[in-house]
């Protein structure tokens, strides 16, 4: 993970709940940014959802110690990037009033609209919730409004400074960045390209790939999974296999639609929320059984039971694209705005890194 992105990416967020700052003992400070102390309970806090995700995506990952180590040493990079970034801004003058506090605050607000599994809940629910993670990452209602309007300030730092210098690139320069990727599309090369660094080759290749996808032949799924888990027993999986067979007779036998049996049945909250609706996918993006059920159905047939890793799931296809050439008019824009973000994200980099080198930073993070 890069410094940069991982910037951008705080900034969006505008704000992380974490614990309050404890009284500053010693070994409790891992780092100072100009006399300015970082606590570990707040790089504690940090860590976590970064350690949570490499858990369920790529769990192996965090069996090697010098990955561990540079995710934590990630982590404090990004801590220490966001104070400086913060004070520079009180440095500019940089003033929030109360109505971009406020709209920060409702941004947070509407992830609590929402509980696990994507449903609605009441106005009240919402507030309760938002409150409990209040009480368990310790902090006061001020104390939250106060670390908002610090995010929000170094989003108007940025904007200010680095952003408002990026600038559309030459039209020709996105025409030869299209023809780059198109040529690589066909190569069918899954090396990154020679000649970019790290960083912006792997921008590239994800580029890439959705520049493929919304091209090569594909086909818009909805589903209804009942889980399994990975050691399931033979009984546990004649039950999943019943209860997804129940769910399609109903729906076959019924009024009910996909959609509906979806939300209501679907334990894929992410999905079940929108109706099972799991967007578009092409061939070599599933498991194989799933894939040759969906690149086979009819629109709008739904499939007999189908066992994956994650369970049992039966799917119906919503529509079914054939392959076409990428063509520059369908990215144009978009490849602008990427290459934009690109040149953002090089410059803030620089940014940031200026700001390092006049500032006095003391790092003691525990091994």
């Amino acid at each position: 993970m890069k410094n940069s992105s991982k910037i951008i990416l705080a900034v969006a967020a505008l704000a992380f709940f974490a614990p309050a700052a404890q009284a500053m003992v010693a070994e409790d400070v891992i780092a100072t940014v100009n006399g300015k102390p970082i606590m570990l309970s707040e790089y504690e806090r940090q860590l976590s959802p970064v350690m949570s995700e490499w858990a369920q995506t790529d769990p192996q990952a965090l069996q090697d110690p010098a990955f561990v180590a540079k995710l934590r040493k990630s982590a404090l990079e990004q801590m220490i990037d966001d104070e400086l970034l913060y004070q520079e801004s009180v440095k500019k003058k940089i003033t929030v009033d109360s109505h971009a506090v406020d709209a920060g605050i409702d941004e947070i607000k509407r992830r609590f609209q929402v509980d696990e599994n994507g449903n609605p809940v009441s106005a009240q629910q919402a507030e309760e919730a938002f409150q409990d993670q209040l009480k368990q990452d310790g902090l006061s209602y001020t104390q939250f409004r106060e670390r908002i309007k610090k995010q929000v300030a170094i989003r108007k730092l940025i904007e200010q400074e680095v952003k408002s210098t990026v600038t559309p690139p030459d039209p020709a320069a996105v025409r030869a960045y299209f023809d780059k990727l198109k040529a690589y599309i066909v190569s069918g090369s899954t090396l990154p390209p020679e000649g970019m660094n790290d960083e912006n080759a792997a921008a590239f290749m994800q580029i890439a790939q959705q520049v493929k996808g919304m091209s090569a032949e594909r086909v818009r799924v909805s589903r209804i999974l009942i889980r399994l888990a990975p050691q399931a027993s033979d009984n546990e999986k004649r039950r999943a296999f019943d209860a997804i067979k129940q769910i399609r007779d109903q729906i076959e036998t019924s009024t009910e639609s996909f959609a509906q049996a979806a939300q209501e049945n679907s334990e894929d909250p992410a999905s079940a929320a929108h109706g099972g609706d799991i967007g578009y996918i092409i061939r070599g993006m599933s498991p194989p059984a799933f894939e040759k059920a969906a690149f086979g159905l009819p629109v709008g047939q739904i499939s007999e039971p189908i066992l994956t890793p994650d369970g049992y799931n039966i799917i119906q296809v919503e529509a079914h694209l054939a392959a076409s050439p990428p063509q520059f008019s369908d990215f144009k824009d978009q490849l602008t705005k990427a290459m934009m973000n690109l040149e953002l994200q090089k410059k803030l980099e620089s940014y940031v890194k200026s700001l390092k080198e006049t500032a006095v930073i003391e790092r003691n993070l525990p091994k």
